[in-house]
């Protein structure tokens, strides 16, 4: 398998901690920059999105939870990270909407003039503003017992509001609780999370196995 991806990606990066969790090896990383549309992943994905997935059938995958799905159906003995079940789906929604709202905000910031009067950036950020506000009672701390394990839910909010502290600092600072942030600090001290930050991302290294290293 092969998984096209960018070192900034919050997409990107629920994916491959999920695989490291999982504890999958054989994924090559493909390193490429989406917005070139280069034709290497456009072959594969007309969208030319990342992260996705190129199975070995030539077949793609590229949308991140369901490769998440995929890969952890692979998976042929217990692990730390489980799919969500229905109860978790309320909490699910919460992380990949914010993901997925805050990603959508720096990009239109990168791309749109004017972007801060823009009313998609200033819809996205409102709406991101009164989900931190609500968001300590949905959002878990990493269980001290590994053994517990986490679920979908659990990761998809902690990497949201990884990127978010990335990308947008000044506004997890105000508007998240400060037990909200006690509580990522515990995630990214988790070794899936230090190896995927986009800092530890910029070597570009072309296997799991080398991520780790």
């Amino acid at each position: 398998m092969q998984l096209y991806l960018n070192d900034t990606s919050p997409f990107a990066r629920l994916v491959l901690v999920t695989a490291l969790e999982a504890g999958i090896e054989d994924i090559r990383l493909r390193w490429v920059d989406p917005w070139k549309s280069p034709d290497s992943l456009i072959a594969i994905n007309p969208f030319s999105t990342v992260p996705t997935l190129e199975l070995e059938s030539g077949q793609a995958i590229f949308e991140s939870l369901f490769i998440c799905q995929h890969l952890l159906g692979l998976c042929q003995k217990n692990v730390a990270i489980k799919l969500c079940s229905v109860d978790d789906l309320p909490r699910l929604s919460v992380g990949k909407t914010l993901m997925e709202m805050s990603f959508r905000s720096v990009v239109l910031q990168r791309f749109v003039a004017q972007a801060e009067s823009c009313e998609l950036v200033v819809r996205s950020k409102a709406g991101i503003g009164r989900a931190l506000a609500g968001i300590d009672g949905v959002f878990h701390a990493p269980p001290e017992d590994e053994a517990s394990g986490f679920s979908m839910a659990d990761l998809c909010l902690a990497l949201a509001l990884s990127y978010m502290r990335f990308r947008m600092p000044e506004l997890i600072k105000e508007k998240a609780t400060d037990n909200t942030l006690a509580k990522l600090e515990f995630w990214e001290k988790m070794p899936s999370f230090e190896w995927t930050s986009p800092q530890a991302l910029k070597a570009k290294p072309e296997t799991l196995v080398e991520l780790r290293e």
